[in-house]
């Protein structure tokens, strides 16, 4: 009998993100600006990934030297973030 291994965090992580719409930090950028109307810096986008922001974590993938997100990563962010202030 073979066992079925569990994806890990970062394996569900990484299927979740490439199977949607990936965009670069710099996109996720624009997208923050055109919807909030100010500018979000690149370290603070970097830093929701890799050490998140009041518990919540921005999903990220590194493929290469670039580090990506989504545009649902975004928005799964941001609803976390809204449900967490109004709790």
């Amino acid at each position: 009998m073979s066992a079925i291994k569990a994806k890990s965090k970062a394996e569900t992580i990484v299927s979740r993100v490439l199977s949607e719409q990936v965009i670069s930090i710099a996109e996720a950028q624009r997208e923050l600006r055109k919807t909030i109307n100010q500018q979000v810096d690149r370290s603070t986008i970097i830093r929701w990934i890799n050490r998140g922001c009041g518990g919540v974590k921005l999903d990220g993938v590194k493929i290469g030297n670039q580090l990506v997100t989504s545009t649902q990563a975004l928005t799964r962010f941001v609803i976390a973030r809204t449900e967490k202030l109004a709790s």
